[in-house]
């Protein structure tokens, strides 16, 4: 056991972490609701990227997205630019979770990658500044997170839930999830367009690996265990946008031929982390008591102006806070929509309808569509 306890690296200690919060988060957003958990989308930095011009030009945030994805994106550029890609190799759980399923594969015996050839392979890595370029044009020109429905870590934070709004999320995390276990991090390669970002930040950042020729013995240890699927083993720096700072080549080389320099001095595999720690763990522990951190308006349904914005209305608000913050009384959703004169009116909007068994005018279940018509012709009238 001890020795078992020896192996897990401080990186995979990291990992864990991460994805244990990030479902920690997602699940209390699932379970109590917008009015008490924030959505998972403010909890990451991507979100900031695409809010980024938004802001700029208008003063105000995207939808779901506040300073806390800002805060995080400060967090990690100053971490990109002396440490490398180091939140895609030590802190994405999409990531995490992709080299999982692959550690998976070959647990269950399929052990040789499926790669595409690399004449493909170097211009396929081209399409995810594609991706990240169409992203933030349109969440510019639409003015919403128009990857929020394709996102497949989005979805995983789901569990399942809204599918029939993302089924194209949920589709491509099935198709990442079953790929993982044949191939390395094919969505981070090809697709991640918050990979991308930070591939972008890092070309011109401070970190690389450099390789000693005069040690190597040319056993390539360092290309199998790389996530990024690079070629290392005939590098002498390796200052790849897509190498995420895993460390694994510099960890697995027999010979110690790999090493981390920052600024143009090598860096220790336990200096690295301590530089890991300060440099994003401790403003990561420290940040979200400070008045710089904000996960979730002071309502979801009423703007700073005071505004009322039916569209808004999410099917985890409760009956009881939309009375409240609308004043809408609640005869007025009784006299429309049927409800039952005891009804518990702390029940989320989206489990009135299959609760009480209530029907719209269509014979559909009631949906917070139906909620969102009353508030709408109220707040008209």
């Amino acid at each position: 056991m001890k020795d078992m306890f020896r192996k897990i690296s401080l990186r995979t200690v990291a990992q864990i972490a991460v994805v244990a919060v990030v479902f920690f988060l997602a699940a209390s957003h699932m379970l109590r609701g917008v009015e008490q958990a924030a959505p998972i989308d403010a909890y990451c930095p991507f979100g900031a990227v695409e809010s980024f011009f938004t802001l700029i030009f208008t003063g105000e945030f995207l939808k779901r997205v506040f300073t806390s994805s800002f805060v995080l994106l400060a967090v990690f550029l100053v971490a990109t630019l002396v440490l490398g890609r180091v939140f895609c190799g030590w802190f994405c759980p999409l990531g995490a979770i992709q080299e999982w399923m692959r550690a998976l594969g070959r647990r269950i015996g399929i052990k040789n990658d499926v790669e595409i050839p690399e004449k493909y392979d170097r211009y396929l890595r081209y399409v995810k500044y594609l991706v990240l370029a169409v992203i933030v044009y349109y969440s510019f020109y639409l003015g919403d997170l128009v990857f929020r429905a394709y996102d497949p870590y989005n979805a995983l934070m789901h569990f399942g839930n809204e599918f029939a709004e993302k089924p194209v999320g949920y589709g491509i995390l099935a198709v990442l999830v079953v790929g993982s276990l044949f191939s390395k991090s094919l969505w981070c390669r090809y697709f991640c367009p918050l990979g991308a970002f930070f591939g972008l930040v890092k070309k011109v950042g401070f970190f690389r690996i450099r390789r000693d020729a005069s040690t190597c013995v040319g056993c390539a240890r360092c290309d199998r265990n790389c996530p990024a699927n690079l070629n290392i083993a005939t590098a002498d720096v390796i200052d790849s946008a897509d190498c995420v700072s895993c460390g694994k080549c510099v960890g697995n080389c027999p010979k110690g031929s790999l090493g981390y320099t920052v600024f143009g001095k090598r860096v220790s595999k336990g200096r690295y982390a301590l530089l890991v720690a300060l440099v994003v763990v401790l403003p990561l522990v420290a940040l979200p008591f400070t008045p710089l951190w904000q996960t979730k308006p002071e309502s979801n349904i009423v703007n700073a102006r005071g505004e009322v914005n039916t569209a808004d209305i999410r099917g985890s608000n409760t009956l009881h806070y939309v009375i409240e913050k609308t004043g809408v009384p609640f005869d007025a959703f009784r006299k429309e929509l049927g409800l039952p004169k005891d009804m518990d009116r702390n029940m989320k909007l989206k489990d009135i309808g299959p609760t009480y068994g209530l029907t719209n005018a269509n014979g559909s279940v009631l949906e917070t569509e139906d909620f969102r018509a009353v508030v709408d012709a109220h707040v008209k009238d």
